[in-house]
């Protein structure tokens, strides 16, 4: 019983079977979080989560999407911030691979859905791509809620990782670490202690091997257990604990 901690199943690739992914919740997978990345899939998010027990919703401003953020945007995830299934703010953060919004407007967005995460004490799920360091400065000086959170889909430096750790955030490990191209990262997470991680999907993207090719689904998460558990050497039921009490610690999720 694993929990994803980091799905799109707003998306339109489930639009055909996401009703049987929300009905097959509790087989495999204790919960899933939904994560927005704009106003308009932070509903979705909440929607889902109030269709089903399992699901929990995170809501935000992707930085693709921080060209769109005026007042009436960011009083709207606000509102939907304050509802009782939303476990967190993201994702937020810094795109400089993409810059679809320009870096200085990303990092006006960032910093306003910060020092709210801040101000209510919700966990911050962040995007980071091409802007760690960057990212850790502005950490650094605007803190982060005690609530703490997660850096999703973490793919940087074993110095990096521990500047994360030692700022009270978990990093998000997902199908990349299963890539024949990852063994730096591989590597890495091998030097972290799992009680610093915490596992996701990014369903429908970023497919884990051997799935790679079809389309990211929750259940795909344990494949990326599998790999952790190889890497760390920990028998998959002791890790199966240990991560799922991670990510209930930080969303303040029901025990597993």
């Amino acid at each position: 019983m694993w929990i994803d901690t980091h799905t799109h199943l707003w998306d339109e690739q489930f639009n055909d079977d996401r009703h049987e992914i929300l009905a097959s919740l509790g087989k495999e997978l204790k919960y899933i979080i939904d994560i927005g990345v704009n106003t308009a899939t932070s509903e979705q998010a909440v929607s889902l989560a109030y269709q089903n027990e399992r699901v929990f919703a995170v809501v935000g401003v992707h930085p693709h999407d921080s060209k769109e953020l005026n007042n009436q945007v960011f009083e709207r995830i606000r509102e939907l911030s304050k509802m009782d299934r939303v476990v967190g703010i993201g994702e937020i953060g810094l795109d400089f691979y993409k810059n679809y919004s320009t870096p200085e407007v990303q990092k006006g967005c960032f910093i306003r859905f910060l020092r709210y995460a801040i101000e209510v004490n919700l966990p911050i799920v962040l995007h980071i791509r091409d802007a760690y360091e960057k990212v850790i400065d502005i950490l650094k000086t605007e803190g982060i809620p005690k609530a703490g959170g997660v850096v999703h889909s973490f793919l940087s430096t074993e110095h990096h990782a521990r500047q994360f750790i030692d700022l009270n955030l978990y990093l998000g490990i997902g199908g990349p670490i299963t890539f024949k191209k990852n063994q730096d990262l591989r590597e890495t997470i091998k030097k972290i202690p799992v009680e610093n991680l915490i596992i996701e999907t990014d369903c429908p993207y970023l497919t884990p091997v051997p799935k790679r090719g079809q389309r990211n689904e929750p259940a795909f998460v344990q494949y990326v257990a599998q790999e952790i558990s190889k890497i760390k050497k920990i028998p998959i039921i002791d890790l199966e604990e240990l991560l799922c009490e991670n990510a209930a610690d930080l969303f303040a999720l029901p025990k597993c």
